[in-house]
């Protein structure tokens, strides 16, 4: 629903507003709330993630519920969608800490990495469906069809969610304030030179990377010149991709591989980029976005992993609620790939943010070589 969800936001907001800037602004609203996670991972250590999770749920399939009525209704606005996104991006900023944490518990440090890989593999899996579907739903049905279908799917999570048996882990620990367990986490993490590189590398990815996804369907209808129904198969094709990846990873990947298969996993994924953006020829964008949903899930998976391995137990929740974070600061990029698309044009605007993003992850493969030596990651977790 996540990636259905994000193709029907940009495509019903060009069709409000025909602004690739408002485009991106949406996108910017739904990666806000990310600048709290740090935050939202010291909460989930005091509550339930079981119930942190089912709210998250509701929140969603309540969203769902409100603009497929406007739409309806034919009272829908840009500020509602704007709005929508925020809430949504609320619940996204909850994703590390609490259910991405929830999977660190239930299995060995030593197979975090598959985990990890098998809950991509079912986000890249539907990954392929959800942009298909949401195409398909704006050529016959209309957007309400997807935001329909939204208030379903997040009900049965809801409903899967309340079956579900899970007990907090207990700890040792004596209980302290909100602020001294942020502090405590931000000198966690301080100490580990695997850690800052993974945030580090999040970061170029969030703001050069993951930032041409609002700007993908106006070049798919501007430059490539398709229906819905076939912007939302490019979409479909980068799931199929990362769908692969990650199935290749959970199989083959070792703790020493995980640093090398995110690093360059990351690079990849802004080569093809800047690739789609010079790309005029439908079939040709296809093969990049399969090749660069490979790099896109390399990176996911491996974000994840190495966190949850490296952390302890204790830290995990602050740990992944700070990946949260810099994912959060891909709302610069989202300003700047909006503001460059209005002056200049979409294609142009990913070209020149991609192109940045390379160029900073070769300065990041220098200033943190940990994050290419196969031995780094077992040294790391021993420190830590």
């Amino acid at each position: 629903m996540m990636w259905l969800e994000m193709l029907v936001v940009a495509l019903v907001t060009l069709e409000l507003t025909n602004s690739p800037f408002l485009v991106s602004l949406t996108f910017f609203l739904r990666f806000l709330p990310m600048l709290f996670g740090f935050g939202i991972g010291v909460i989930a250590e005091r509550l339930n993630r079981k119930y942190l999770m089912i709210a998250g749920l509701a929140i969603q399939a309540t969203v769902s519920a409100v603009l497929a009525t406007l739409i309806i209704a034919d009272l829908i606005e840009y500020w509602h969608l704007a709005f929508g996104s925020f809430l949504i991006g609320a619940v996204m900023a909850s994703e590390f800490p609490v259910r991405r944490t929830m999977i660190g518990e239930v299995v060995g440090r030593s197979s975090a990495g598959r985990a990890v890989s098998l809950e991509q593999s079912t986000n890249s899996l539907f990954r392929i469906l959800g942009p298909f579907v949401g195409g398909v739903f704006l050529t016959t049905i209309g957007a309400q069809g997807g935001f329909l279908l939204g208030v379903v799917l997040y009900s049965i999570g809801v409903v899967i969610s309340l079956s579900m048996k899970y007990r907090r882990p207990e700890t040792s620990e004596t209980p302290v304030g909100s602020k001294t367990q942020i502090i405590e986490g931000v000198r966690y993490i301080r100490k580990s030179q695997v850690m800052i590189g993974t945030l580090g590398v999040t970061l170029i990815l969030n703001v050069f990377g993951f930032s041409y996804i609002s700007q993908q369907p106006v070049v798919a209808k501007q430059v490539l010149m398709v229906s819905d129904v076939l912007i939302g198969v490019l979409q479909s094709v980068e799931g199929a991709g990362a769908c692969l990846g990650a199935a290749l990873i959970a199989i083959f990947a070792k703790p020493r591989h995980y640093t090398r298969i995110y690093m360059w996993g990351a690079l990849i994924f802004l080569i093809a980029i800047v690739l789609f953006s010079q790309s005029e020829i439908y079939w040709i964008t296809l093969i990049i976005l399969f090749f660069g949903g490979i790099g896109m899930s390399a990176f996911a998976t491996m974000q994840s992993a190495i966190m949850i391995y490296v952390a302890s137990p204790e830290m995990r929740g602050r740990v992944l609620g700070s990946v949260a974070v810099f994912i959060g600061t891909g709302f610069f990029g989202q300003l700047g790939i909006g503001a460059l698309a209005s002056i200049l044009d979409p294609a142009t605007a990913i070209l020149i943010t991609a192109g940045t993003g390379i160029a900073f992850m070769f300065v990041a493969f220098v200033i943190y070589p940990a994050m290419n030596k196969s031995t780094s990651l077992e040294t790391d977790s021993s420190a830590a």
